[in-house]
């Protein structure tokens, strides 16, 4: 079980350093202002707190329909929940475009509308509720990886802030590796739940 909750989090940190989780946003925003550091700060939490309701939302949702037809129990669910996870391993793996790294706001309020739109249409945490069905406790399982997308997403927004020109440099050497590691792990994870289902 305890494997689980760090492949969730390994996931997590990685997943959290995707431009496509929107830290390019804040950094770009936060650089335009006179207390550049405050406001990377604030904005990047911004983003990671509207991710972190989208995750509990899923996870919330899912305990209900699992109350209601009790999915653990069924023996296709495995399979289901691995080709979810294959699928996020190819979504991740063939990744091109990063959603939100052109975009530019103007303030708090429209990087806050933008957070939570970004927030609900990223589909990992569907994905990774096929680790519930391992009996482990879900609520916990999708906090880790929310708090580690955090940690991730606010550290990467602050660094990019105070050394721009040498990590933006950097990360756009190495950005395109991201999504192919995250879906690497993610193809090996739905492997083994696959043999789990045999």
């Amino acid at each position: 079980m305890f494997q689980i909750y760090l492949r969730v989090i390994s996931i997590g940190l990685i997943h959290g350093l995707e431009p496509g989780h929107g830290w390019p946003v804040a950094a770009l925003y936060s650089m335009r202002q006179k207390r550049k550091y405050g406001f990377a700060l604030i904005s990047s939490l911004i983003i990671a707190a509207a991710h972190f309701v989208s995750s509990i939302a899923v996870v919330i949702l899912f305990i209900l329909v699992n109350k209601k037809f009790n999915l653990s129990s069924s023996p296709w669910i495995r399979y289901i929940a691995a080709a979810l996870l294959f699928y996020m391993a190819y979504k991740f793996w063939t990744e091109h475009e990063h959603a939100g790294e052109k975009r530019k706001v103007k303030s708090l309020k429209e990087i806050a509308a933008f957070a939570f739109v970004l927030g609900f249409i990223h589909e990992e945490e569907f994905a990774l509720l096929a680790f519930c069905l391992n009996n482990i406790n879900c609520m916990v399982m999708m906090v880790g990886y929310a708090s580690t997308v955090t940690f991730s997403l606010v550290s990467i927004t602050l660094l990019s802030v105070f050394e721009y020109e040498r990590v933006e440099h950097k990360i756009h050497k190495y950005e395109h590796y991201l999504p192919k590691i995250a879906g690497a792990l993610l193809f090996v994870f739905a492997v083994l739940y696959l043999i789990k289902a045999f």
